[in-house]
């Protein structure tokens, strides 16, 4: 069985010159035997993305362009939240 862990990691982007923190999911098995910190890890979110342009809100619509991210460690592709 798979454990989802979430991951909060603070460093300095140089695009917008201030301390982010980027949150990354981390899929492990839930088997004791594996060590801490091993596992699938992927970088979804951002606490400044509506600071460098990739979160746009219209109205009640936030809209969130992950190619506009030049962070290396963030998914790539769009989407959308409400």
């Amino acid at each position: 069985m798979e454990k989802v862990l979430l991951e909060y990691e603070q460093c300095h982007w140089s695009r917008i010159n201030n301390e982010v923190t980027i949150t990354s999911m981390v899929i492990t098995e839930s088997n004791e035997a594996v060590a801490s910190g091993e596992g699938d890890k992927k970088a979804f979110d951002c606490d400044h993305k509506a600071h460098c342009g990739v979160l746009t809100i219209l109205g009640k619509e936030r809209l969130i362009d992950w190619t506009e991210c030049s962070h290396p460690d963030l998914l790539a592709g769009s989407g959308s939240i409400d």
